[in-house]
């Protein structure tokens, strides 16, 4: 029904013109298109709001409730102040995006057709539901009471506070802009109500133990999706139930309140009706254990509805060790596990199906396994009889073969992207298991930093590629780069003098340019760059730019100290021409003792020919390589007879550049 009361406080020179215009086109009531109100729009008001982009959203011109006189509202065409009605006319919607917060505390008497908070592109709005508001978007003759939480261009906020109402009678709609949220309930307090028809949730969802979020029909998770369940104790956390199917998508948050979950503990996130699709993951802030994960898996609850239920489980690890390709099975954990099937996936290819050592191969497990289709991208095992039983305590140690490839795709690829997952035949729960890198090899540049407490860093070509770079840099947005312990290539005059230039020197930044050329870097090549790393916050990021082209390439950073390598005099990691170069221009010293590899016997004490002897012995190994592992191309040089010559005669003078 039609509210004309409401109007009566119109202005009388509006109402004069309405009441014209209804008898020219022949109406016998006063119905009106669907009108939008704006809340606090930034034109001048008659009656003007109060200062500021905030208010009350039932906030009256004169007090009285039953004209609906709007402080806070205006309708731009007409030049009217209501409070949004939907069963005015064809209905009435609510837009708020002028960047300030539209507050609801009470039980109002209007509710409109629609409220929008900033949809349009640039603009913002937020609605709060605090405790004793009470607020419902409804159907009109030509609103669908929705409640639209902003767009792709425009950011919305909608908060329902503990004690606060909100109802759609339609859809809760949220855009995909990042910035958008919809929260409900609080750590602490009564309990806060959100419901509508369906939903639809697009950006970032966060929901607390005390609230009450559901629809009577269908919801969805988009890919942008981050829902964000609050955990306060094992079974206590925020849920959303759907009265039809859930469609999943985007990632799910567990985000732990002053609280250890433990094995075993459990959440019960979402309840639908059926759910489809999956989350693209599933994470949390809490550290667990190496070979602990969240595991999702989806329960009867009564009442025809499925939760979507997340604990803590032990589960199995795949060590995969870069230098090798090596694949291991370990179950560190107590309890067996029971699996009838499992599966290790690469998208970026990584996989090398002709080195595999299948179960069924082995007939392993009571055998019986089938094994699919081994490719680049997948290798896996189904047992159609009955579950195998791993049992735990590290008793089970399976070498899948090397089926690692760490260089495949082309040079700069990210191809550290294992997954390993595997089934359970009782219930049909999927695991995802936990997979470990061991090793250095990777298919791009690699600085690897001492955490430890020297910093000292290395920019090492563990790749199968010969690179040559023309500029480098580093960054830390914790501040945690050392300008004084940087050994820069400028000063070591990489190249020669003046060749490489430091373009970027502080504690967030340092890098530098080649200005004539490039550096090559062969398989195995390692360049110190020094204590560059203060400690603390592992936050570094390397990038690097290839000869001839105008993009960066991004490298890996390792905190892990590099292993001494017996003849590597320089400390670069490799044993190569570099420290045959230490040899030669220490020869004969016994103060500079860097290139005292065999400092044993007659040569205790002094750089001679058995420590270039020593160093020949080891030419070609790596830190953590032993015997063997990537070693220089080059063939290993000779000492000249002069030298020789010179250190017996005590001749040899030992020049060294000092740091500038």
């Amino acid at each position: 029904m039609i509210n004309v009361q409401r109007r009566i406080a119109m202005k009388s020179g509006l109402l004069v013109f309405l009441l014209a215009w209804t008898a020219v086109v022949g109406l016998t009531s006063l119905s009106v298109a669907q009108t939008n109100y704006f809340f606090r729009p930034p034109t001048l008001l008659d009656p003007p709001p109060p200062a500021g982009p905030d208010g009350n959203w039932f906030a009256e011109l004169d007090g009285d409730p039953d004209t609906s006189g709007g402080t806070n509202w205006y309708e731009p065409n007409l030049q009217s102040n209501f409070i949004p009605a939907y069963n005015f006319g064809n209905g009435e919607r609510a837009f708020i995006e002028n960047g300030g917060t539209a507050v609801v505390n009470t039980v109002g008497a209007f509710s409109p057709g629609q409220i929008v908070l900033g949809s349009a592109a640039a603009t913002s709005g937020t609605l709060e539901i605090q405790s004793g508001g009470v607020l419902a978007s409804r159907i009109g003759i030509s609103v669908n009471g929705n409640i639209t939480v902003g767009s792709a261009g425009g950011i919305g906020t909608l908060r329902v506070l503990p004690g606060g109402t909100l109802t759609a009678e339609g859809s809760l709609v949220e855009g995909t802009n990042s910035a958008n949220l919809i929260r409900v309930g609080a750590l602490a307090g009564a309990t806060a109500t959100l419901s509508a028809a369906s939903a639809n949730l697009s950006s970032k969802v966060q929901v607390f133990p005390n609230a009450a979020f559901s629809t009577t029909g269908s919801g969805n998770f988009s890919t942008g999706t981050v829902y964000t369940s609050e955990v306060t104790a094992n079974g206590t956390n925020g849920k959303i139930d759907f009265g039809a199917t859930a469609t999943l998508g985007g990632s799910l948050v567990l985000n732990f309140n002053s609280y250890t979950p433990s094995v075993g503990h459990n959440w019960n996130v979402l309840e639908a009706a059926a759910f489809s699709g999956s989350f693209g993951s599933i994470t949390s802030n809490a550290s667990l254990a190496s070979n602990h994960a969240l595991v999702a898996t989806k329960p009867a609850v009564g009442g025809g509805q499925l939760g979507y239920n997340v604990s803590v489980q032990e589960v199995l690890v795949l060590e995969v060790n870069r230098d090798t390709g090596a694949a291991t099975l370990k179950h560190p954990g107590s309890a067996s596990i029971l699996l009838d099937g499992y599966f290790i996936g690469s998208d970026a290819g990584s996989l090398k199906p002709a080195s595999w050592n299948s179960w069924d191969a082995g007939n392993l497990f009571g055998g019986d396994w089938i094994a699919t289709a081994a490719t680049a991208n997948n290798l896996g095992e189904l047992k159609p009889t009955n579950d195998a039983t791993l049992a735990g305590g590290n008793t089970l140690n399976y070498q899948f073969g090397a089926v690692y490839d760490p260089f495949a795709g082309p040079f700069g690829t990210v191809n550290e992207d294992l997954e390993f997952a595997y089934r359970r035949s009782s219930d049909g729960a999927q695991f995802p298991g936990k997979v470990q890198y061991s090793g250095t090899k990777f298919n791009t540049l690699l600085l690897q930093v001492d955490p430890t407490g020297s910093g000292s860093a290395f920019l090492r070509n563990t790749s199968d590629t010969t690179v040559q770079i023309d500029s480098y840099d580093v960054l830390s947005a914790a501040g945690r780069l050392s300008t004084t312990g940087w050994n820069s290539l400028d000063e070591q005059n990489a190249e020669g003098a003046n060749t490489w230039l430091e373009v970027a020197s502080n504690t967030n930044q340092i890098g530098e340019v080649n200005q004539t050329g490039f550096t090559q870097l062969d398989p195995g090549e390692s360049l110190n760059l020094g204590p560059l790393y203060l400690g603390g916050t592992q936050d570094l990021q390397l990038s690097f730019l290839l000869m001839g082209q105008g993009t960066s390439t991004l490298g890996k950073v390792l905190y892990q100290a590099l292993a001494a390598v017996q003849g590597d005099y320089n400390s670069n990691g490799i044993v190569d021409a570099g420290d045959y170069t230490i040899w030669r221009d220490t020869l004969g010293s016994t103060t500079d003792l860097r290139a005292n590899g065999d400092n044993v016997g007659a040569s205790a004490g002094k750089i001679d020919a058995a420590d270039y002897s020593f160093w020949k012995s080891h030419f070609g190994n790596t830190s953590g390589s032993g015997s063997g592992g990537i070693g220089s191309a080059s063939p290993v040089p000779e000492p000249a007879s002069w030298m020789l010559v010179s250190l017996a005669l005590g001749m040899f003078m030992v020049v060294r550049r000092g740091k500038h």
